[in-house]
């Protein structure tokens, strides 16, 4: 049995840690254990996801990111990345919740974690997959393009 150590603070809804940090291994696959990424074949997330989460349209765009893939040509700190992010399927509400929450805790390159932002719970994540449940990898990239603009900061290293 594996012990679960619980997250904290607003919208956790005491999702385990361990969870995501499980689920992540799906993600760890291309982004790397650290969440570094691999420059030019795929991107980091550490240090970024907390930045994206903060508006609504980031949130949605990485629920859906997970959910349904992406696909088209991204900019993540001057760097292009034209691969393919399949659809994690098979993933629950509570999963990606928990996946989500986890990789906003990686630690960037140069140790930054990003800002304190809501934590994704289960509802959430069910509330966006039901109102966007037929979008395609393509489409998600639209989505990104979105979220990105609402960020400005953000935006100048996209």
């Amino acid at each position: 049995m594996v012990a679960m150590a619980t997250a904290s603070g607003p919208g956790s809804d005491a999702v385990p840690t361990d969870h995501g940090k499980v689920v992540f291994q799906r993600c760890a696959a291309c982004h790397l254990p650290s969440g570094q990424g691999v420059p030019g074949s795929f991107p980091p997330l550490a240090g970024r996801l907390s930045e994206i989460a903060s508006t609504d349209a980031g949130r949605t765009y990485m629920i859906m990111a997970v959910s349904a893939g992406l696909m088209g040509e991204i900019d993540v700190n001057g760097q292009k990345y034209r691969g393919v992010m399949p659809a994690q399927a098979g993933l629950t509400d509570e999963d990606i919740a928990a996946v989500l929450n986890y990789a906003m805790s990686l630690k960037g390159a140069n140790g930054e974690v990003g800002s304190n932002v809501k934590k994704f719970d289960k509802d959430e994540v069910g509330s966006v997959r039901s109102a966007h449940f037929n979008l395609n990898p393509t489409e998600v990239h639209g989505l990104r393009s979105a979220a990105m603009t609402a960020l400005p900061v953000l935006e100048q290293h996209e």
